[in-house]
Formats: structure tokens, C-alpha cells, sequence
């Protein structure tokens, strides 16, 4: 295991591979919700709202097990975490198949698929572990796994009228048993997150401050406004604007398109730019995460979250399109990024890598619910897509905020040593 790729261990590449297997696995059923709905609601007899509750209490525990998984991390280690929650997520899939009730359904996907949330952080903390030269590009063609899924699910799908939604989880149910628990017991090695040698490597990183390589080990120098706490509190916030953007686009964005009668040619043409863009842009920005200094990258991110919103808000002829490339672009890389932050600046674990992404999901939640809210009481969703270009404004100004905090209080350091 001694073996090295491109200074990275061999396992860790291995690593990679089966956690984008599983990753590409667990798209078929964000597919199938988003997909047949219609046809679900009419099979089981239910109201798209009561697919709506089963798609938020899914999210909501899901949300609230993130902390609770991070904690289990630290305690047994990632790996152990993970194939319990595959197994979780396997049962949810399995109940759903199992019976045609609505009651039945609700528990297995609303309920039991909810509770795999306990794994929400394990395969950043195992990147974390793993990768030390190719981190941010490691997460980032990881993050690329789920969107490579949608664009294969959705055409296989559409084209294919015999399939139903219940083969598509009779597909994740047997995939589940057959790749994806495998996968994590022979696929991924189990590193403790407390071994020594990996504190020794995190202690050495180096964080590049003004241009200049300094270790890891000396962030106590980091005081004041640049100490961990508000890192942690900007990333918390960045994160909470990445599920609000996300809730706004994954539950909103066609009916955005359709409430200004923009044509299905242009809707789907926007969606394919969105999807080609999702991929380009985590293999870009995970390049310059590695190479730039992230506070940069995260600040520029946000800058172009905002004119993204901003072309969806006066809702011009290419704006669906224009839209597609400025948030396709970012959309995979906030959450790795926030992530590498949070833990380049503190010691990481895996108790705030699951605070951090319960501020994540709790902004997907709050942006799905304000989508509909807000269409009902104006009619429109300009007050939505508002919302959504001030946050990205502020979070903007946050990252750039601690760059110039952190450089101010590098600069006075050396002055200091210099004395």
C-alpha cells in the first residue's frame, strides 16, 4: 500500500473510484423524486403535497443526523459510519418497493431513507484523510459523481417509457446490495481519524497566506478575526446560502422558467447547459482550490452566484441560459470548498463537518418552502431569486472579509518577528 500517484497513496485514488461508484448509485433516487412525481401521485393516490412532506421529513432528518454522523465519525471512524448508512439507505429503498401504500411509502423514503444522513460527512472527513497535494480536486470529481448519475438516469429514463419509478428503486434497491455495500467494505480503507501519523501530515499542511507557504502548525498566529470561530461562522452562513441557492434551483428553477413563459425548448436547453456546466466547473475550480488561495476562490465563487441570480432576476431572452453557465459553474464546488476551509484553518473532525452541513441542508429546506410560499403571496418568484442574490452578496463580502483578515494579521506577524 506503500505505492504513490501523483504523490498521493494508491489507496487513496482507490478510495475516490468506489466512493464516485456509490456517489453515482445514490443519483437514481434524487432522480427518481424529481422525475416521476406525477406518476408516483397518481399510482399511490396521493397529492403532490404529500410527496412534497415524504421529500422535506427526508431532508429534515437527514439534516438533523449530519451532526449526529459526525459525532460517530470521530468515535468509529468513517467507514463504519458509512456502511451503516448505506444500509439504512438500502432498507428505505426496500421498504418503498415492498408495498403500494402511501403510509409505506413515507417511512421508507421519507423516514428510513432520511436516517443516511448520519453519513452526510463521512466521505469529505475521508478526502480530508486521504488526499494532502489533490484535496479540493479529489472533492470535487467526487461531488461530480451525483450530477454524472442525473445526466445518465434522465435520458435512460425518458426514452425508455416501460420504466417506472418503482424500477427505479428496484434498480437502487439491488445496486445498494450488490455494488454499493461491497464497495465500502473492499473499496475503502478504514483510516482512523485519530492516527497518529495523519496529525503528524495535517500538522505540516501548508496554507498559503499572501502569497507566501506557511505550516498548518502555526495557525495559532491566526487571532482575533481571523481565529477559527468566525472562519467557522462565515463557512456555517456559506454554506446555509449554497442549500438556500440549491433549494431555490433543484424545487423552483423550471417553474421559475415557466411563471415568465419561457419555452420548453429553452428550458431544456438551459438544463443540459446546467448539468455540462456542473462538471466543467467542479473540475475548474477544484484545479485552483489547490493552487489558490480558497478564500479567493470561495470570494470570486460567491461573485459569480451573484450575477448568475442576477440574470435570472430580469428574466431577458438568454437568461435561462446565462443563468445555466454562472451557477452551473459554482455548483459543485461551495460545499468542498467551505469544507477545506473549515478544516485548513482548525483542526477538523468529524462532529463540525456535520454541524457545518446540517447549516446546508437547513438552507435547502428553507429555500424549497420559500419558493412556494413566495409564489403563492406574489405570484411570482422575484422576492425568492432576491433572497438569493443578497445572500450571495453578503457571503461575498464574508470571504473577502477573512482574506483580508487573515492577510492583515499574517503581515503584522511578520512585522512583529521582523522587530
Amino acid at each position: 500500500m506503500g505505492t504513490t500517484w501523483f504523490k498521493e497513496p494508491r489507496y487513496a485514488w482507490i478510495g475516490l473510484g468506489s466512493l464516485w461508484i456509490i456517489g453515482f448509485i445514490g443519483a437514481l433516487t434524487r432522480f427518481t423524486m424529481a422525475y416521476f412525481q406525477v406518476q408516483i401521485s397518481e399510482d399511490l393516490e396521493i397529492s403532490r403535497g404529500f410527496i412534497s412532506m415524504a421529500w422535506s421529513t427526508n431532508l429534515l432528518i437527514t439534516a438533523f443526523c449530519a451532526p449526529l454522523g459526525g459525532w460517530l465519525v470521530d468515535r468509529y471512524g468513517p467507514k463504519k459510519v458509512m456502511l451503516v448508512s448505506a444500509i439504512l439507505g438500502t432498507i428505505g429503498t426496500g421498504t418503498v418497493i415492498l408495498g403500494h401504500h402511501p403510509i409505506i411509502f413515507f417511512i421508507g423514503y421519507g423516514v428510513i431513507s432520511g436516517f443516511v444522513g448520519i453519513g452526510t460527512s463521512t466521505s469529505y472527513m475521508l478526502m480530508f484523510e486521504w488526499f494532502q497535494h489533490h484535496r479540493a480536486k479529489a472533492t470535487s470529481l467526487l461531488a461530480s459523481a451525483s450530477s454524472v448519475g442525473l445526466a445518465i438516469s434522465t435520458p435512460i429514463f425518458v426514452s425508455s417509457s416501460w420504466l417506472t419509478w418503482k424500477d427505479a428503486f428496484l434498480i437502487s434497491f439491488v445496486l445498494g446490495i450488490i455494488v454499493t455495500l461491497p464497495t465500502i467494505c473492499f473499496g475503502i480503507k478504514g483510516l482512523g481519524l485519530k492516527d497518529n501519523k495523519a496529525d503528524k501530515v495535517q500538522e505540516n499542511e501548508i496554507i498559503t497566506v499572501d502569497d507566501q507557504e506557511i505550516p498548518k502548525a502555526t495557525r495559532p498566529l491566526f487571532k482575533g478575526i481571523a481565529a477559527p470561530l468566525p472562519i467557522f461562522i462565515v463557512v456555517a452562513c456559506a454554506l446555509f446560502t449554497c442549500g438556500f441557492n440549491m433549494g431555490t434551483v433543484e424545487m423552483n428553477l423550471v417553474a421559475i422558467h415557466q411563471s415568465v413563459n419561457v419555452s420548453p425548448s429553452m428550458i431544456a436547453l438551459s438544463m443540459s447547459v446546467l448539468g455540462v456546466m456542473e462538471i466543467t466547473g467542479s473540475l475548474i475550480f477544484g484545479y485552483f482550490l489547490d493552487r489558490v488561495n480558497k478564500l479567493v476562490m470561495m470570494t470570486i465563487l460567491y461573485g459569480i452566484r451573484i450575477l448568475g441570480f442576477a440574470f435570472l432576476f430580469i428574466h431577458v431572452d438568454w437568461s435561462p441560459v446565462l443563468f445555466a453557465i454562472a451557477f452551473g459553474i459554482t455548483y459543485l464546488s461551495a460545499i468542498p470548498g467551505g469544507l477545506l476551509i473549515a478544516n485548513e484553518f482548525s483542526k477538523g473532525n468529524g462532529k463540525q463537518t456535520g454541524f457545518l452541513l446540517l447549516f446546508h441542508q437547513g438552507g435547502g429546506i428553507l429555500g424549497a418552502l420559500i419558493g412556494g410560499i413566495s409564489f403563492d403571496y406574489f405570484n411570482n418568484y422575484q422576492v425568492l431569486i432576491g433572497v438569493d442574490v443578497l445572500i450571495c452578496t453578503l457571503m461575498t463580502l464574508g470571504y473577502f472579509f477573512l482574506y483580508t483578515a487573515l492577510k492583515r494579521s499574517f503581515r503584522l506577524h511578520n512585522v512583529n518577528a521582523s522587530a
